[in-house]
Formats: structure tokens, sequence, C-alpha cells
């Protein structure tokens, strides 16, 4: 037994050899995510997920969507794991109901238009005959990004492949990996305090996968500790994103709007002197005009409005003493404009993946202020 111990010891100092790291993110008995046999399996479902298609990568007992599905929005003994696939209905997306990325249960319940359609979700058995396997808007120039891991599908002018979680078909980890677990190798290792509010250092972020944000590749931003289960208006509760006013030509490629830029290309990008718009922009700061209707974003006044988690928008720089800003300010870098102020990246029960029902959305309304369009839309 001592022996066997000694080589478990080894064994895993070998794989965090590999990794290049030495602090641990993930702690806890290496059983819980390993297994050192196949032959062990089926691992109990009521704690990792539904998926049992192993043997996985990295001795896993499970894949991304197994270990990352449930009943729950967050599970495990502390709740440290993020849910993305709920398998019991959700009653809708936002603070609590769902993490801040939405939910692919609709998507992989056969509703193509309400997630991103992952060939690793259960549910997903192709692509979408509507769409096809190229995302709208594909720019192969878009990539690589800041860390100069490879082109998304390679760099080719259309997709041969469907979306997957991770890699060269996926949002998550390296772009010149083949596989999840290769694109994200060392991430649950390493340290990623870089990105934790409280001790925020912005210059140490998007240097490999883990000091991205959400292992995003060379994306930057504020990571809330519990996936905004619990994020709340006009506090730092919450995800902090990162935008860069008049981000164009994929000039700054940390932001949030630009890892949706890498499958979507400047889908939504300013358009310059072109009037009216012909697209929504971002990347784009609030205008602070008292003219205009932006500057009282979220029922604020111009200054020191309250954040929003329903429609939330971007900072630069991360310099409210390492949380998320409570407030911001309409005209200030603290203020752009992102993808995800409409959107959620994984899904949600509206179309298109929004974080409302945009069919509902009536000019002149009163009995709905505030609210979807009109956070920042306010005058309308």
């Amino acid at each position: 037994m001592k022996k066997l111990g000694i080589l478990m010891a080894v064994v895993m100092g070998v794989m965090l050899l590999f990794t290049g790291v030495a602090v641990a993110k993930v702690s806890g008995p290496c059983v819980d995510c390993h297994s050192m046999h196949w032959s062990q399996h089926p691992w109990p479902e009521d704690k990792w997920g539904s998926s049992d298609n192993g043997p996985n990568e990295a001795l896993l007992v499970n894949d991304c969507v197994g270990c990352h599905s449930g009943t729950t929005a967050l599970k495990g003994t502390s709740n440290e794991i993020p849910v993305v696939l709920r398998t019991t209905a959700p009653s809708g997306t936002g603070p609590g109901k769902s993490l801040a990325g939405g939910d692919f249960y609709w998507v992989n319940a056969g509703n193509p238009t309400k997630g991103h359609d992952v060939i690793d979700l259960p549910g997903i058995s192709g692509q979408d005959s509507n769409i096809g396997l190229t995302p709208p808007g594909w720019d192969p120039n878009a990539t690589p990004g800041a860390l100069g891991d490879g082109q998304i599908a390679g760099g080719a002018d259309s997709w041969s492949s469907q979306l997957t979680c991770a890699g060269t078909y996926g949002c998550h980890g390296r772009h010149n990996e083949t596989t999840n677990a290769g694109a994200i190798r060392g991430a649950h290792h390493g340290d990623d305090s870089c990105l934790k509010p409280g001790s925020v250092d912005q210059s140490k972020q998007g240097a490999d996968i883990t000091t991205s944000y959400r292992w995003l590749g060379g994306i930057e931003g504020i990571e809330d500790p519990d996936w905004e289960w619990t994020a709340t208006d006009g506090t730092t509760d919450h995800n902090q994103y990162k935008g860069v006013n008049g981000n164009s030509s994929y000039g700054d490629k940390t932001t949030i709007s630009y890892l949706c830029a890498e499958c979507h290309g400047q889908f939504h990008s300013s358009i310059g002197s072109a009037s009216p718009w012909l697209r929504h922009p971002t990347d784009i700061v609030l205008p602070s005009d008292t003219s205009k209707e932006y500057y009282m974003y979220n029922g604020g006044t111009g200054s020191d409005n309250d954040y929003s988690v329903v429609a939330p928008v971007g900072s630069t720089t991360f310099t409210d003493n390492g949380y998320p800003e409570a407030q911001i300010t309409p005209g200030s870098t603290d203020s752009i404009v992102l993808c995800i102020s409409c959107h959620r990246a994984h899904g949600t029960e509206y179309d298109d993946l929004l974080r409302w029902d945009y069919s509902t959305m009536t000019a002149g309304q009163s009995s709905t202020p505030n609210e979807g369009c009109f956070i920042c839309h306010t005058t309308k």
C-alpha cells in the first residue's frame, strides 16, 4: 500500500509537471476527477452528469458536458462546479435561474435558435440545416487570438466540423488543439487568482489559458465566484467584462466581444460614418450626451448609474480596488456596449440567445420601463 501511495504521488506529480503550473485551482481527492483505470466506470451519474462515453482523456471520469450538467445550476460538495446544461427545465435565465452564460437546456431540447448547437451536447445529433456548420459572419482572418494559439477551423473559408466546447472548433482553450481536454490542459490545476475579485491583476491576465477569463484564450475580465448565480444590480456581485471603445478590425484581442468575433467576424462592429445604423454596434461607449437617451442607463442620472446585470456593459481597465464595477458613468471607459449586453453565450429561453424577449419590447409602453432594450434606450 505504501508503494502504491508513492506511485500515485509520482503519477500526479508528473501530470502537474506537464501542465507547467505549481499552484492548484482545483483541490480535493484526485479520484473526484480522475480514474486510473476505465474498469472503474460507470461513475455515479448523480455526482457528475449523464455522459458515460469513456474512456476519457487525461484519465478523467467524465467529459465536459458530463461534469457540467445536472439538475441544479451549481453542484459539488461546495457548489464548486458550474452547470451549463440543466437536465430539468430551468425557470429561465438570469440570477437565481441560471449562471451568467445562460443554459444549453433549450437548444439541447431541440430548439436550435435558443443556443449554440455544440456537438458535445447529448441532444445535438448534427448541424442545424437552417444555418449549416459555418457561423454567420464568419471571418477566417479573425484568429489567431492574443495567445497566437492557432486559427479557429484552421482558418478555412468554411467549416467542415461542428462547434465544440473547446479547441480548433470551440470557444474555450487553445485553438491548435483538436480535443476538448487537450485544449484546456492544465487549466483546472492552474493559478487563476489574477482573475478573482479582490486579487485582480490585469497585467497578468491572458498570459495563458489558465489566466484567461473563463479559459477563453487571451480574454481579460473578472470572474464572479458563483458565476452570477447571485448577481445584483448596483453591487460588485457580478462578472466584469472587458470592452474597448471603437475596437475595430480586431485591434484589441482581449475583449469579450472579440471572443464572439473569432467566429462571427465584425458582425456588429461600428460602421463609421454610415447612418442610420445598419446593425447594432458593440465595443463602443455609451454616449454621455444629455440630448440623447443612453446617459440614463439603468435608470441613472448620467453619473454613477447602477450597473445592470440584465444588460451588462464592459470596462477597459479594472481599477475599482480589484472588484467589478458597482456603478458606471456613460461616456467613460466603464460603459462599453458588448455583444453580451444583449446575448448570453450558451443559450437562453429566447430566440437568438437574447437576454430578454425581443418580441415584447414595445416603444412607448410605460408599464415596462428599464426593461430589456430600454435599459439603454431609456426614452423609447
